[in-house]
């Protein structure tokens, strides 16, 4: 499988910016590179399925386990030996699950606006849509959207709509038009693959198997999640920070990409926690 990555800057420790959902590329953390390769090396990568990298239409090509490799295998790329991992939304998982099965290999863990469900929260949007995906469901508006038979019908819209609900109301023109053009970048039949891979297993179930991962977690964890996240309720960071023994850094009015619409305020945060990696005791 081939994986494109980058790196720029320099400095310890090695922050790795993990892809979130395919439906964009690295460009999702533009500014995180920007604003962080002064003080850190910066490593970044497009998803299998996204930007530059392979984009099979099989679902056994999105396993988690294959999300997992790939992360390791971009460190083993660019010689890192351990890195802070900084996840967002699905890349959040994928970070919880490398910190916790390769702990040897991660510094630090970054959980922004993770979707990482320890409580089995069937009712949430997100989660009662990946359940129905495959249904023919009523309407044609909202989280009707996400889903198989409305993507056939009409995938722009649906791109447009999803780029809108996880920006939220903090959004810029400007912003809303590079996630549509990443959006629309990826075929739906990749998001699909990818959906079908983490289908399947009732979310009770799902929940207490990653619940039996928290406590292999060794390295510093830093939570942080905007309180206006229509994407991924943040009372699933609240169990995570719980589980974890730490806090959660609340982004009041945030959505669900403050590293987006907050990029300054985010920079900032992963910045101090990074350094405190450095000096041996990582900030809260």
């Amino acid at each position: 499988m081939g994986i494109a990555y980058e790196q720029v800057g320099r400095g310890s420790p090695d922050l790795l910016f993990l892809p979130a959902w395919m439906i964009a590329d690295s460009g999702l953390w533009a500014a995180q590179r920007d604003g962080l390769s002064e003080r850190f090396r910066c490593l970044s990568y497009d998803a299998r399925g996204s930007g530059r990298s392979d984009r099979p239409v099989d679902p056994v090509h999105y396993q988690v386990t294959e999300l997992v490799a790939d992360t390791l295998a971009v460190l083993d790329a660019a010689s890192v030996d351990r890195a802070v991992l900084v996840g967002h939304s699905l890349g959040g998982l994928v970070g919880y699950l490398t910190a916790a099965l390769h702990p040897d290999r991660v510094s630090g863990l970054v959980l922004l606006s993770a979707s990482v469900d320890l409580v089995g929260d069937e009712d949430a949007p997100l989660a009662r849509s990946i359940a129905t995906f495959d249904r023919a469901m009523p309407g044609e508006d909202g989280w009707a959207r996400y889903n198989r038979h409305a993507w056939r019908r009409d995938y722009g819209g649906f791109a447009r709509w999803f780029v809108d609900t996880a920006l939220g109301d903090e959004g810029t023109a400007e912003a809303r038009a590079d996630g549509v053009r990443m959006a629309l970048d990826v075929t739906p039949e990749v998001l699909a693959a990818g959906i079908a891979a983490r289908s399947g297993l009732p979310a009770a179930d799902q929940a207490a198997r990653l619940r039996g991962l928290a406590g292999r977690i060794s390295c510093p964890v830093l939570v942080v999640h905007g309180d206006r996240d229509a994407v991924v309720p943040p009372a699933w960071s609240d169990a995570l920070a719980v589980a974890l023994d730490t806090g959660v850094t609340s982004l009041p009015g945030a959505g669900h990409c403050p590293q987006v619409t907050r990029s300054a305020e985010v920079n900032a945060l992963i910045g101090a926690f990074a350094a405190g990696i450095v000096t041996g005791g990582a900030a809260a």
